[in-house]
């Protein structure tokens, strides 16, 4: 199998969407209901569409969809539960079953930690790791470029649609923890794909062939960034964006999530990730092998600001 025949196909331009919210009160604590307007304005803008509703059906097709978070750091800064919670609500409203609703990640103790409430009924919202014993990984190895693993079984099996939904980070190798590198969570060897500052690896991991079949959208948790000391929690880096960000390209969601990170440490006195040994690369390798948009000129952004009043109006990037 070759990067050729798996290759994810978008338009010459690829649209992403950020939406912030100046709410002071919301910086530290943001609840389900500011997350589910950011969501809502951040859907209709993505896909041009009115009601929500033909968004979501534009995206998520029937049956089980996974939500791929990252809880590495637990309680201190993972996947907003918040945020998650404001997500399953849009997707209920809209005729989705909570059963056909799985929170995963790598393991359910870092799900526990970061405080979902682990569930493996047959009533509501599923949540648990690749760890539980019933799924595992994968017998079958996929290959994609250099990367040769075991995929969770979650993603193979028991979900149709996926959802990434990571935490923008600075990451101590890869330079930016974003959505590529979220789903180096969703393979059985990750630390085997860290040279060269995840270059091409965190690109390749995109043409995974469940990977590049099930992925539907990329929200990334962006209402605290740790813009320097990851991907474990350092609170002496930490400050309040205030945002969402929204797309159905994933690298061209982690270009601007680059940009509002490379934004934040330039803010704050310290050298760009390129001058600290850790070159974002593999974004510009993901355009090449066809599997998103990396280069800014082809992206358009789009960034809508929720005022302390919860009026909405065009914002800025930084």
């Amino acid at each position: 199998m070759t990067d050729q025949t798996i290759s994810i196909v978008y338009d010459s331009m690829s649209r992403v969407v950020v939406v912030r919210s100046e709410r002071p009160s919301e910086a530290k604590s943001p609840s389900v209901g500011v997350f589910m307007t950011m969501l809502e304005v951040g859907l209709n803008e993505l896909t041009g569409m009115v009601q929500v509703t033909d968004a979501i059906k534009k995206y998520i097709p029937p049956g089980v969809i996974g939500l791929k978070v990252n809880c590495l750091t637990r309680q201190y800064n993972s996947t907003s539960v918040a945020l998650v919670e404001a997500l399953i609500a849009l997707l209920v409203r809209n005729g989705r079953d909570e059963n056909d609703i799985i929170i995963w990640d790598r393991t359910s103790n870092e799900l526990d930690g970061a405080g979902f409430k682990l569930n493996l009924s047959s009533f509501g919202v599923r949540a648990f790791g690749t760890d539980v014993s019933r799924f595992g990984y994968s017998r079958e190895i996929y290959s994609s470029g250099e990367v040769n693993s075991l995929v969770s079984r979650i993603l193979t099996e028991e979900i149709k649609s996926l959802i990434n939904l990571p935490v923008l980070k600075d990451h101590s190798i890869a330079g930016l923890s974003g959505g590529l590198k979220n789903l180096y969570g969703v393979i059985n060897n990750p630390n085997k794909y860290h040279d060269s500052n995840c270059d091409p690896f965190a690109a390749q991991v995109l043409g995974i062939a469940p990977v590049k079949e099930k992925l539907k959208l990329t929200i990334i948790d962006a209402f605290r960034i740790q813009y320097n000391g990851g991907p474990g929690f350092d609170s002496r880096y930490l400050t309040e964006y205030g945002g969402i960000i929204l797309s159905d390209d994933p690298v061209a969601a982690d270009t601007v999530a680059l940009q509002i990170l490379e934004h934040l440490r330039a803010a704050h006195n310290l050298p760009s990730l390129e001058k600290s040994g850790r070159p974002v690369r593999y974004l510009a390798t993901a355009e090449r092998l066809k599997y998103g948009t990396a280069d800014v000129k082809n992206i358009q952004l789009n960034v809508k600001t929720m005022d302390s009043q919860g009026a909405l109006h065009e914002g800025s990037l930084f």
